[in-house]
């Protein structure tokens, strides 16, 4: 009697276990039904969705400022730059200066490349270099050190613009202000 107990008892425990695992194979089959349901129509939506992406960036690099819009930037911030020096209003050349940095920065970001220049690197080059000759000139406050830096920097723009192909492009020192609606001059206090 006690071994048909125990044998019941086992029993039972096998059904039990039997009926756990058909009901946990019906769940599996359901997970697995609905994964193959992602992969059919999910899958195309999830690429739907990837190409509106795509489009959305293209039609979002399409309204970007290119290359050219920021070589415009950096020629007006130069121009004002030069009057602000010429003035001896240092502020005004630093504050002009950052906003140049600030611009070719922004279009190093691009990555472009012309004629097999890539124009990241010059800039960065120049930022480094000429435009830091810049910053120390004007920190100094010192006017023949500031328009041989500004010179150089010139020089370095003009190489770039030969080497990309864009020899036709030759930047020289200002000879009216870029803007009639700003004073170069400090106020006297």
């Amino acid at each position: 009697m006690k071994h048909a107990a125990y044998l019941l008892s086992g029993l039972t425990l096998c059904v039990i276990l039997i009926v756990v695992l058909f009901f946990r194979v019906l769940s599996l089959e359901s997970r697995v039904r609905n994964l193959g349901e992602l992969n059919g129509g999910g899958l195309a939506a999830l690429q739907d969705s990837m190409k509106r992406m795509q489009a959305e960036l293209a039609s979002t690099k399409q309204l970007a400022p290119g290359l050219g819009e920021y070589m415009t930037t950096i020629q007006l911030h130069a121009s004002k730059l030069w009057f602000a020096a010429k003035a001896a209003n240092w502020d005004l050349a630093e504050y002009e200066l950052d906003e140049l940095k600030e611009t070719m920065e922004a279009a190093k970001a691009l990555n472009a490349e012309k004629n097999g220049v890539k124009i990241s690197n010059v800039l960065d080059a120049v930022l480094q270099t000429q435009v830091a000759h810049l910053a120390e000139s004007i920190k100094r406050k010192s006017a023949v050190d500031f328009q041989k830096s500004y010179d150089e920097t010139l020089g370095a723009c003009n190489g770039c613009h030969t080497e990309s192909g864009h020899k036709f492009i030759q930047i020289i020192r200002p000879s009216a202000p870029p803007v009639t609606n700003q004073k170069w001059e400090l106020s006297a206090k």
